[in-house]
């Protein structure tokens, strides 16, 4: 990045700073004439020096009126591109190598106000992809186009995600030419979402590492069902040979048949997820191009097994050495462990 560029960035972040929603006004909006506007000025002024040196009142006449209209134009273009309010929306969970589909919804909150009119278009100016270890920066993405007059909310950005970890959303650069096409109104607008790559699942055994409740790690203690005689779990038909005193006899004086409660017990075994002992202690001191590529491969592996075990709802623990998340379930610590695997090794967010 130049001197000028990094001067513009924070002129851009003071000038228009990130939030989830902006309302656009003469504080955020740039206009300037367009290539055909320029054109069309030039026409004006070629009709002024062809009028003027050959006395011809009606060409200048003409020409007055083009240039009237050039400037009318321009508080046109100004008023309706106001009318612009973007917010955006909650974006769905996202592995590498997926197309992150970036919700923007426009004029959602606007409905009192005269609607903008004519084409969108919708960019970023760069992509940035930042991870644990590096940050690369793509070319611009291509532009979508939206049609303000017929379109449905929310309209979608599209950006492919190459690397785990933490990404920022650049500037999305939004721009009009209406209503003649002689000015371009264009913004750049940040916005304050940041989003979390989680590593590509990799499909693989799943393999839970069992240690006993005496040993289990500093993070947290849970326990897993066996089968004994200490709490009621469920009914089943009974068995010949099996104790009476397991026989559901309200169920038999119900009239439906036979059937003997069955029990459990709370064994001492946790079930946990590692990362293996080499990655552990080499990626931090050792880093190399081909442990990156290693270390993905390992961590794409654990994260479809938390996946398919949150799926199952199963209880699990995660070691990843330096970061350890006590074993449990649900859709919570399905995340947790999704959102260290992104950040390993640093385990922020």
């Amino acid at each position: 990045m130049t001197v000028l560029q990094s001067y513009w960035h924070k002129w851009l972040n003071k000038r228009i700073p990130a939030a989830m929603q902006h309302h656009l006004n003469h504080h955020n909006i740039f206009i300037f004439p367009a290539k055909f506007g320029l054109l069309f000025l030039s026409l004006c002024v070629l009709l002024f020096l062809l009028g003027t040196n050959y006395q011809n009142n009606l060409m200048l006449l003409l020409c007055y009126f083009l240039l009237a209209i050039f400037l009318v134009n321009l508080l046109a273009s100004y008023i309706n591109f106001a009318r612009i309010d973007l917010q955006i929306g909650k974006c769905p969970e996202v592995f590498v190598g997926d197309n992150l589909h970036i919700p923007l919804w426009l004029n959602a909150n606007n409905d009192d106000t005269s609607p903008v009119n004519g084409l969108l278009h919708f960019k970023f100016q760069a992509i940035k992809h930042k991870s644990s270890k590096k940050t690369k920066t793509q070319h611009d993405q291509p532009s979508t186009l939206v049609d303000a007059d017929a379109f449905s909310n929310p309209i979608n950005l599209s950006q492919k995600c190459q690397q785990r970890g933490k990404l920022t959303l650049s500037r999305v650069t939004v721009e009009s030419f209406y209503p003649l096409g002689l000015y371009r109104c264009w913004t750049h607008l940040a916005f304050t979402h940041q989003i979390t790559v989680f590593p590509k699942p990799l499909p693989c055994e799943i393999q839970l590492h069992v240690s006993e409740h005496n040993s289990a790690k500093k993070s947290g203690e849970t326990t897993n069902e066996q089968a004994g005689h200490d709490d009621f779990s469920h009914l089943k038909a009974y068995q010949i040979g099996e104790p009476l005193n397991h026989v559901a006899w309200k169920q038999l004086a119900k009239g439906r048949g036979m059937v003997s409660k069955q029990f459990s017990s709370i064994g001492n075994h946790i079930g946990w997820l590692k990362l293996s002992a080499e990655y552990k202690n080499k990626t931090l001191s050792h880093p190399s191009m081909e442990l990156e590529i290693a270390l993905d491969k390992e961590l794409g592996k654990l994260c479809y097994q938390v996946i398919e075990l949150s799926r199952t709802q199963r209880t699990f623990g995660l070691d990843l050495g330096a970061q350890c998340i006590a074993p449990n379930s649900g859709a919570g610590h399905r995340l947790a462990c999704l959102h260290a695997l992104a950040y390993f090794p640093e385990g922020g967010r």
